[in-house]
């Protein structure tokens, strides 16, 4: 019985660690889209900036993040 509960809190565990690592990449994602909406051409600009500097435009662990990081900190003009 005591086997059973771990398994049972062990699969809740991974599955919900699964689901906020898919929310991130979502939110990613959708901040990326909200920008571009946004700032247009800045946006394309810090794009192309953000891949020259060896970010790559994924949606791979992160690497969403990442970029979306980056493109909003040069679209504030933090990156040259």
């Amino acid at each position: 019985m005591k086997a059973l509960a771990i398994t049972v809190l062990v699969t809740i565990g991974i599955a919900g660690s699964a689901l906020a690592q898919q929310q991130q990449q979502r939110s990613a994602r959708d901040m990326m889209n909200d920008m571009k909406a946004r700032y247009g051409q800045t946006f394309e600009q810090c794009q192309a900036l953000a891949t020259s500097r060896g970010y790559r435009l994924s949606d791979q662990e992160g690497d969403g993040l990442l970029v979306a990081m980056f493109i909003e900190g040069c679209i504030m003009g933090q990156q040259r």
